[in-house]
């Protein structure tokens, strides 16, 4: 199950509105939230309260030119979203520091579509892959808060639970989110009746 721009559980580690990091020498406003896929590492077109939206991606690329501030967002997809969908002033999302894209500008998505693989490019503090979502109203305007997009708090911490689903010759269902001994016991019950189990 996607959570939020992950499918599976997901952590933030450094939250949208603070101060710090590399950026500055650590005195500038951090305007996104920097969220890992703990389970997944493909960065997926978000759901806002569970409806699901679409848009064009705009840009797919990385800055080379230190003169322009989007170098620091290493490979990065901007999506600019179709009007009227969402209540917020909210109009373009940005995924960065990807590893790799998977969208290229001119392209259609909505909610679930693949957009790239969460990486460390560009000027990407911490040291760790992740993905910089930052949401604005105007391409060039200021961060607003991403958490109705990226589907967890503005807050530190891990969010979601790893899904196991099963699936026989008719297809795949999930029958329940399940982890440690509850997984081990689902999956032996499974494969005594010769189904096939996949966690994530």
């Amino acid at each position: 199950m996607q959570q939020g721009i992950f499918a599976g559980r997901t952590a933030v580690r450094y939250p949208y509105g603070r101060y710090g990091y590399t950026r500055g020498g650590g005195k500038r406003w951090h305007g996104g939230l920097d969220v890992v896929g703990l389970d997944d590492a493909t960065i997926r077109m978000p759901f806002y309260g569970g409806k699901t939206i679409h848009g064009t991606v705009v840009r797919a690329r990385c800055v080379q030119n230190k003169r322009d501030a989007t170098w620091e967002w290493g490979w990065y997809v901007c999506i600019k979203l179709d009007a009227g969908q969402t209540p917020d002033a909210v109009n373009y999302l940005y995924f960065c520091h990807c590893e790799r894209l998977l969208v290229r500008a001119g392209q259609r998505v909505q909610s679930g579509d693949a957009l790239g693989i969460m990486g460390n490019t560009g000027n990407a503090a911490g040291g760790y892959k992740h993905c910089h979502l930052e949401v604005r109203a105007a391409a060039a305007g200021t961060g607003l808060d991403p958490t109705a997009y990226a589907g967890v708090p503005n807050a530190v911490g891990e969010y979601g639970a790893a899904q196991t689903s099963v699936w026989d010759t008719d297809g795949p269902f999930v029958i329940a989110a399940a982890t440690g001994a509850d997984k081990a016991v689902l999956r032996a019950l499974c494969e005594e009746k010769t189904l096939h189990v996949t966690a994530g």
